[in-house]
């Protein structure tokens, strides 16, 4: 009589537990991809005019500031056109002030009816002749001077020596590189994401990179362009400005891009989350025990419910199946729980 009066109130005795309200609720998941950081602004720089390299005035690695001289080819010819230039002016001007007198001269004779109209017609082409080879004088003095600053190279931005592309004492022509030159206000990082999940990577969106040869910091950076892709590939390009730099980061440096995507479940509005403490585990699988509401108020009767779960987030498990949007879990004491028991519930502030 007494083990059996013993046994019933075991039963009957309101155990209180704590759980969670099933919500829906947008799952947070991160992918990474490597990636390899690059010079926002990057050009190659190279002469205007050909020549000999007098002197290469930097070293790979070197950082350079805007105006600063890069390279210098022998400009002794350049030099001597430049000179000639000048000499040329200076005979045009010459010849255009003799003519100009001449013609002032022969204008006053021809006014006087002293000189006929063919020395007055002649004396004027004379005058607009040399001016106008003052004119080509002067463009050639200008055009010969640019070329001797030709003879220069310098810095066009803020930047580092990323590659030296030419040596001292060797001829070089126009256009030809001499050295590359990556800015150093802005890096970016360029990596690749796979088809699955390129639809949700936008223009703007916010990410996070670590390098490994600085693996203290985390670079926060922002997505600037997308590529739609080729038909050869199935990654898609993405370009990352990074919002903030360091001096120890270079260009060419490998690292990871974080994305932060969002994970939304076939129910409408969101995913079903479940925190991973609620899920308990027997021969048959995953399962958890819910409070399902009684006659009695405030008192619930503990239920059983198997599950089938998706992928498990920082959130919790994804529910694919077994719950449904307001359904109450218990999420501790399991090993007191069995189905049919009493229980009430408590708020986190309980604990």
């Amino acid at each position: 009589m007494s083990g059996c009066g013993g046994r019933e109130d075991t039963e009957e005795a309101i155990r209180p537990v704590f759980y969670q309200e099933i919500g829906k609720t947008s799952i947070r998941l991160t992918q990474s991809f490597s990636g390899v950081s690059q010079a926002g602004s990057e050009a190659k720089l190279s002469f205007r005019v050909g020549g000999t390299i007098e002197k290469l005035d930097v070293e790979l690695g070197d950082t350079v500031r805007k105006g600063n001289l890069i390279a210098r080819l022998d400009p002794a010819d350049y030099r001597i056109n430049y000179n000639k230039a000048i000499l040329s002016l200076q005979n045009a001007e010459v010849q255009l002030a003799t003519a100009k007198s001449s013609f002032l001269r022969i204008e006053k004779l021809y006014a006087n009816n002293n000189a006929s109209l063919n020395d007055y017609e002649k004396a004027k082409a004379e005058y607009e002749t040399a001016e106008a080879m003052v004119k080509t004088a002067r463009s050639q003095v200008e055009a010969a001077r640019n070329q001797l600053d030709y003879t220069t190279l310098r810095a066009p931005f803020d930047g580092i020596i990323s590659g030296i592309l030419a040596e001292e004492n060797e001829m070089t022509s126009a256009g030809r590189p001499v050295v590359a030159f990556s800015s150093i206000d802005m890096i970016e990082v360029k990596t690749s994401v796979p088809e699955n999940i390129i639809r949700q990577i936008k223009k703007g969106q916010k990410v996070r990179i670590q390098f490994i040869a600085i693996p203290e910091i985390f670079f926060q950076g922002k997505i600037t362009e997308v590529s739609p892709g080729t038909q050869a590939a199935s990654a898609y390009p993405v370009i990352i400005q990074l919002m903030e730099t360091s001096a120890h980061l270079y260009p060419g440096m490998t690292g990871t891009v974080e994305f932060p995507l969002n994970r939304l479940g076939d129910h409408e509005g969101g995913s079903l989350v479940i925190l991973p403490d609620a899920v308990s585990y027997d021969q048959q699988g995953e399962f958890v025990f819910v409070a399902e509401k009684s006659k009695i108020k405030d008192i619930y009767t503990v239920g059983k419910r198997r599950l089938a779960l998706g992928a498990l987030t920082s959130d919790g498990y994804e529910i694919i199946e077994g719950l449904n949007k307001g359904d109450i879990v218990i999420t501790a004491g399991h090993q007191y729980l069995f189905e049919g028991r009493k229980v009430k519930l408590l708020d986190d502030n309980d604990r």
